[in-house]
């Protein structure tokens, strides 16, 4: 199931994810399109801002659970698509 069809979840941009996540780096997020269930998720390593709650950000995007390749500039961090995967949910990935 993408995570767009599940009801009840509040999506945010990254930076917004970023600030609730009390500034830290490295943290897990999820697009509302992606089948995170299959392990699609981006782990979020460095936040530049430029104007509050937008700039940029750079993280590793993975795909069945592995990371497709090195540190990237993320695209659309700024749309109110994104959300945590906490460790509890069952789409977080597991260490």
């Amino acid at each position: 199931m993408r995570m767009h069809d599940e009801p009840n979840r509040d999506w945010k941009n990254i930076f917004q994810l970023w600030r609730e996540n009390g500034e830290r780096l490295l943290f897990i997020v999820a697009r509302n399109s992606w089948e995170v269930a299959s392990g699609s998720y981006l782990v979020v390593e460095r936040i530049e801002i430029k104007k509050w709650p937008y700039g940029s950000a750079w993280g590793r995007y993975h795909y069945y659970g592995k990371p497709s390749g090195p540190q990237e500039k993320i695209k659309v961090v700024g749309t109110y698509a994104w959300m945590f995967l906490m460790p509890d949910d069952p789409a977080h990935p597991k260490e």
